[in-house]
């Protein structure tokens, strides 16, 4: 423990002086606004059955229209917020950035209602569970907090907001589901994390401490989502169970299939999934890839990052036109990953590569494909953006 905690401590302080050294003096943190009171319903549909002979997860109709496409992100650390951040990726910011435009400008019957997010940064304490995220307040429908979890960065960065409202009825739902699923599962009163709050920033909101002002603390704001609620599900403890991750995608994607109803807003609920996580993360390489990059110049990360990118890649991307890219295929291969050698360069642990892992689960369940949509490296970090499903920038 002694050498973990002296390990810890030693990247940190690496990342901080790599940080200061490429970057400005922050400005000082912004007070906190106060959010916009939750948005009208809409119009009232009614569901095909009464409450007395339906239950909640049963409650749902099939999407007649196309489904959303799924997404992995790979988010970085709370630099990823800022365009032009030196250990940040701005070819990755822009298509973050670009894929929330897309999202946002869909048209009201196309757009999601709410987006289930599953991030690295929340591992279940319990064998076997999972959690879902929500909130008291309203009855489950208030506003989601942050959670700040990163240490030792400027103060700038700890003033960053981004607002967005839980669901209580789409939470319970996929209680529901998990628990029809073979999970065990809990609502827990949590904020979302920094790994689905700093890659919603990039793509849902247009401001930051750095870029243009945070709005006055005694203005009233509109969310950065006003009419898409955001619900994060953890992973599971088990850090190795790629089975367990790959079913929770299955699961996962009942909601990319299905609309579910919603008594407080008296309406059908359509559903997404993001999966957020980093397609290589090795802290514990930081201070290595510095040193490695000034003695070679030309190379942008160490010599294991683009070859486990490359080979995640030709795992992952399915394609119909290929023999054997069947999920039994793809969840095996996942599985070998674990005897490779490279897997552990990559990711000494592996609660950034689980996200992936679930973003294939929803894939084979929805009989999609899966396809690389950016990759880049940095140091020890890989930036790979994957996209299940088919490419919405048409309907907009």
């Amino acid at each position: 423990m002694q050498f973990w905690l002296t390990s810890v401590t030693t990247i940190l302080s690496s990342l901080l002086i790599y940080y200061y050294f490429n970057n400005t003096t922050p400005t000082q943190p912004q007070p906190q606004p106060q959010p916009q009171q939750s948005q009208q319903p809409q119009q009232p549909q009614q569901p095909p059955l009464s409450k007395s002979n339906m239950s909640t997860i049963s409650k749902y109709i099939k999407h007649q229209g196309s489904i959303l496409p799924s997404y992995f992100f790979s988010h970085g650390g709370p630099t990823f917020m800022y365009e032009n951040d030196s250990f940040g990726n701005k070819g990755a910011w822009n298509k973050v950035k670009t894929i929330g435009h897309q999202i946002k400008a869909l048209p009201a019957t196309e757009k999601p209602d709410y987006i289930i997010v599953v991030s690295a940064h929340w591992q279940s304490d319990a064998p076997n569970t999972i959690e879902i995220g929500t909130t008291w307040a309203n009855d489950g429908n208030g506003e989601n907090s942050l959670v700040y979890d990163f240490h030792g960065f400027p103060k700038h960065m700890y003033a960053e907001e981004f607002h967005s409202y839980n669901n209580a009825a789409v939470a319970k739902a996929i209680k529901s589901k998990l628990a029809e699923s073979g999970f065990k599962t809990e609502l827990t009163d949590r904020g979302i994390d920094h790994g689905v709050w700093v890659p919603f920033k990039v793509a849902f909101s247009g401001y930051n401490t750095l870029t243009n002002p945070q709005p006055d603390y005694k203005e009233k704001r509109k969310l950065d989502l006003p009419d898409i609620s955001v619900i994060q599900v953890s992973l599971t403890s088990n850090d190795i169970d790629f089975n367990s991750h790959f079913k929770l995608g299955q699961a996962l994607d009942f909601f990319r299939q299905n609309q579910i109803w919603d008594d407080v807003h008296q309406k059908y609920l359509k559903g997404m999934v993001i999966c957020s996580g980093m397609s290589v993360h090795n802290l514990r390489d930081l201070g290595l890839s510095m040193q490695y990059m000034q003695q070679n110049p030309t190379a942008k990360g160490l010599p294991y990052v683009k070859p486990f990118n490359d080979l995640v890649k030709s795992i992952v991307e399915t394609d119909d036109s290929k023999s054997g890219s069947s999920s039994t295929t793809v969840i095996s291969q996942l599985n070998d990953l674990k005897r490779d050698p490279l897997l552990r360069k990559a990711h000494p642990t592996l609660e950034h590569f689980l996200p992936l892992v679930v973003a294939c689960g929803i894939a084979n369940d929805a009989k999609q494909n899966v396809k690389e949509i950016y990759n880049d490296e940095l140091g020890s970090l890989g930036w790979g953006i994957y996209q299940v499903g088919n490419n919405i920038e048409a309907k907009i």
